[in-house]
């Protein structure tokens, strides 16, 4: 490989994302952006100590550098909540590197192959109105098993079951979900980490109906059109909302709290807290089931002192920041076979490779394997 291969690689895998030559300059830690300027015209030789730092902050691999892989736009289409204002090439780049990681582990571990996702087609005809939206989420709650309180089971059955790949990452300067399916990796969700438990689960939800309805609208096209995005965020919400709330259930739960035909405003958190859900989640919910009219549901949702005593509540909720239980698993299979190295197990997940026993442990996971018992054929 020459010079001035290696130089148009780092300047193709720059401009992918999104990095002024200064701004990247800055990020490798060359005081000066001549000193890049230089590299990229193959006037100056890269250190071998440097080529890491390079795919760090390019959020590529170093076979793609050194190896002459394509090194192109992200292959990849992700439909966000909420896009991100600003650096969004350099974000998104970042996150498909993520899921790249996270699709590299499974294929490590020779499951990248396995079968996955719903055996459901849904057409435009198919959610026209509300009631077919709800339609929709009973049957993805009986197909999935998913029982009467869904938001317990919601993340897991979605990694396990569905294979979704689902990141948390702070996003609160750059947007807030988002959702893709990819021909590669498959379907894949990153949530903002400073979220409350029961926000992630309802946008868990919400991004569910985008993965399940990927190949309905083309995602590319509908952000264009504002008038059809906008009526599918809704129907979206409408999904998530039948999902975790089930009719039945809901009604169960709250006819067990109700007394003389009122509720008291502990009770309405007690029961959203039951669900997994926010209180306005449940509010909405019981205006869609004609418990409440939606003028009480959106006054409710704004009043102070409901809101007081659902602070007070779930004061004692966890802090603990979300994560997803199957990468971890996947990458500590990884590190005990040996398929990965610690250095690489320290940098999935920004750890010192010093600190990566105490990282286990705090999980209740081990980094060996221990004996081998013999299985016997049934």
């Amino acid at each position: 490989m020459s010079r001035m291969e290696l130089a148009e690689r780092l300047r193709k895998a720059r401009e992918v994302v999104g990095l002024s030559i200064g701004e990247a300059a800055s990020r490798l830690g060359f005081s000066n952006y001549q000193t890049l300027s230089n590299i990229e015209k193959g006037e100056r030789e890269v250190r071998a100590s440097e080529l890491a730092q390079f795919a760090k902050t390019y959020f590529c691999s170093l076979s793609s550098l050194l190896m002459g892989e394509d090194i192109s736009s992200p292959a990849v289409h992700f439909l966000w909540r909420k896009a991100p204002t600003d650096r969004k090439t350099e974000v998104e780049a970042s996150i498909k590197h993520r899921f790249e990681e996270y699709h590299l582990l499974e294929k490590l571990l020779g499951l990248a192959e396995e079968g996955a996702g719903l055996s459901i087609t849904v057409s435009p005809a198919d959610i026209r109105t509300y009631n077919q939206v709800d339609a929709l989420a009973a049957k993805v709650s009986n197909l999935l098993n998913m029982g009467s309180r869904p938001a317990l089971s919601l993340q897991k059955v979605m990694e396990q079951v569905l294979r979704t790949k689902i990141l948390f990452i702070e996003l609160s300067e750059f947007g807030s979900a988002a959702s893709t399916v990819h021909p590669e990796f498959g379907a894949a969700i990153v949530v903002n980490c400073e979220e409350a438990p029961w926000r992630i689960n309802f946008t868990l939800a919400h991004e569910l109906f985008h993965i399940i309805t990927w190949n309905t609208f083309n995602p590319a096209e509908l952000e264009q059109d504002e008038v059809l995005f906008k009526d599918i965020e809704k129907k979206a919400e409408r999904f998530a909302s039948t999902l975790l709330l089930p009719e039945s259930a809901v009604r169960e739960e709250l006819n067990v709290k109700i007394k003389e035909h009122k509720l008291s405003f502990s009770d309405i958190v007690d029961v959203a807290r039951e669900f997994g859900v926010s209180t306005p989640a449940l509010l909405y919910r019981m205006a869609n089931m004609r418990l409440i009219d939606w003028d009480k549901a959106n006054d409710l949702a704004k009043n102070d002192e409901l809101h007081m005593i659902d602070r007070r509540i779930r004061s004692n909720s966890s802090n603990e920041s979300p994560s997803s239980e199957r990468f971890t698993l996947l990458a500590v299979k990884c590190l005990r076979k040996g398929l990965i190295s610690r250095g690489k197990f320290s940098e999935l997940f920004d750890v010192d490779r010093a600190d990566i026993d105490e990282f286990l442990e705090y999980r209740g996971l081990s980094g060996a394997e221990g004996e081998s018992i013999e299985i016997m054929a049934s």
